[in-house]
């Protein structure tokens, strides 16, 4: 129900009980003498009552009042006194019975019988030695009723006005404050509504301007983008070439033996940390016999808690020992040659997923022994391989490092793409959950190209050895391009040590990774490089 019209009905009630109840009771006639009469063996008496009196008055005044009352109110004075002789139901109860007369009828005389009395007048005279009862009427004796008695009102008329008049004033407000917010509510919707439309509109507006530009610019940015690019790629390319000059220079008097350098140095965000962080970067290279060499390059996870142990497990223990396991008996590394792409691939992957469960279980004996909680995601790390011979080299890659390579041409070339290229804003790990779909996210591949030398780096030395942040015309370009300035005068200068010179440029690489210019000094990140060179 509308409260409005709730709030209606009750004060319109309240104006009918008022008045009802301020009218002037006259008197309650009652004849004297009630003749008995038969009636089975119940009710045994008749009784006239004058029904042009008000029975909810005498109801309220206290002359009827109780259960046991016959109540004859209204209507259904006419269910109980029928041409002269009383017919009372058994069951007759004179509060229930209203109900029979409907819920307005029934609420009037409950809140007559409660509320109204508490307001009516001390000098009411009552006369309940006078009142009509089913007790008196089942007597078997007649019983005389008085010819008339005066039941006198207090004055109250003028409090019940007060009251009602106040009760309607709170109602009016009420039900004004009600449609006054019910207005406000429906303007502020109709405002929220038409700001929706507008922002709609607004937007659909802006989209639609921005797929016309891209319709007519579309075409002539991507031509324009891609032109740049193939330019600025090919530029690098022939800057980072070397000259017939300098090719004659690194294979003139070729001894066919491979030296090979590397360390990690921390970066130096983690040194100044409070505590220091220890660096996360870990390398291994191994000649595994006199065909084939093996280089590692581990790249901890800055995130992750345990990465430095992560880097060293694999790149030292685990993944050596199951690529040897892997291919020892492989006809193709027994005869120093390459193997197809896909056998390969099915290799690299094998090798990569048995590492991963090396290190589960490591961490989880570990745990055990130390009563430790960590988690295999702790110890994450990138992984680069590349298993070469002069021939060619075998690369698999997990993660945003960078490898290259220069072939006997004298071209640098890349090895491998960092995870995501241009567009990686992050990176992948080993303990990362890629395994449902290895081939998307691990790079294998076979280089068919003869070869002088292989480097892997941590991404910590990219910006210093590789082109791969150039801006052309606006245009930006990861051109992964080895960077000849960085590798030529190392290539040069193993080419002429001796075995001597040799194990000194041992800490001479240290001391470059740690020391070296002023770009390696203050980089950040973890830094390692390895270069393999063939002499």
């Amino acid at each position: 129900m509308n409260k409005s019209i709730f709030i209606s009905l009750v004060f319109i009630f309240l104006f009918d009980l008022v008045i009802n109840s301020t009218s002037k009771i006259d008197l309650l006639q009652v004849e004297k003498k009630v003749e008995r009469i038969t009636y089975k063996d119940s009710i045994q008496d008749k009784i006239k009552i004058d029904q042009t009196k008000d029975s909810n008055s005498l109801f309220i005044s206290g002359s009827l009042d109780s259960v046991s009352t016959i109540y004859f109110y209204k209507k259904d004075t006419s269910n109980i006194i029928y041409n002269g002789e009383l017919k009372v139901p058994v069951n007759l109860d004179s509060i229930s019975k209203l109900w029979n007369s409907g819920i307005y009828d029934s609420l009037k005389i409950t809140l007559s019988n409660s509320i109204e009395k508490i307001f009516r007048n001390k000098s009411i005279i009552l006369y309940e030695s006078n009142r009509v009862t089913l007790d008196s009427l089942s007597n078997k004796n007649t019983q005389s009723i008085p010819e008339k008695h005066n039941i006198e009102i207090g004055d109250y008329a003028e409090a019940w006005i007060i009251i009602v008049l106040v009760l309607g004033l709170i109602c009016f407000i009420i039900v004004k404050k009600i449609n006054l917010l019910k207005k406000e509510r429906n303007v502020l919707e109709k405002d929220f509504v038409d700001l929706k439309i507008k922002k709609e509109n607004h937007h659909s507006e802006i989209n639609s301007q921005k797929e016309n530009s891209k319709k007519q610019i579309s075409p002539l940015l991507t031509t324009n983008i891609d032109t740049i690019k193939t330019k600025v790629l090919k530029k690098i390319a022939q800057e980072n070439t070397l000259t017939d000059e300098e090719l004659e220079r690194l294979m003139t008097g070729q001894e066919h033996r491979w030296v090979t350098m590397s360390h990690s140095a921390v970066g130096k965000s983690h040194s100044q940390s409070t505590p220091p962080i220890p660096c996360q970067d870990n390398s291994y290279f191994e000649s595994l016999d006199d065909k084939w060499q093996l280089a590692i390059v581990c790249d901890g996870a800055g995130s992750a808690k345990r990465s430095h142990i992560g880097s060293k497990l694999i790149s030292n223990n685990s993944l050596p020992f199951n690529i040897k396991r892997e291919i020892k008996n492989q006809e193709w590394f027994k005869k120093g040659e390459l193997p197809s792409k896909e056998e390969w691939r099915n290799i690299g992957i094998s090798v990569l997923k048995e590492t991963k469960k090396n290190l589960k279980s490591w961490v989880l004996n570990d745990n055990k022994q130390n009563d430790t909680h960590y988690k295999i995601s702790d110890y994450a790390s990138t992984v680069m391989i590349a298993l070469y011979n002069s021939g060619g080299v075998l690369i698999a890659n997990i993660g945003d490092g960078r490898g290259g390579y220069l072939n006997t041409l004298g071209v640098l070339k890349p090895l491998f793409t960092p995870f995501g290229g241009e567009e990686s804003n992050g990176t992948i790990f080993i303990t990362t959950p890629i395994w449902k779909e290895p081939i998307k996210y691990i790079q294998t591949d076979v280089i068919n190209e003869k070869i002088l030398a292989v480097f892997l780096l941590s991404d910590g030395m990219e910006k210093i050895t590789f082109e791969c942040s150039n801006l052309t015309d606006n245009v930006f370009t990861d051109a992964n391009i080895p960077f000849k300035k960085f590798f030529l005068p190392i290539f040069l200068k193993i080419k002429t040590l001796d075995h001597k010179g040799e194990l000194r440029l041992v800490e001479e690489w240290k001391s470059l990774l740690e020391s070296g210019n002023v770009d390696i000094k203050n980089e950040s990140d973890d830094k390692t490089l390895l270069i393999s060179f063939l002499k």
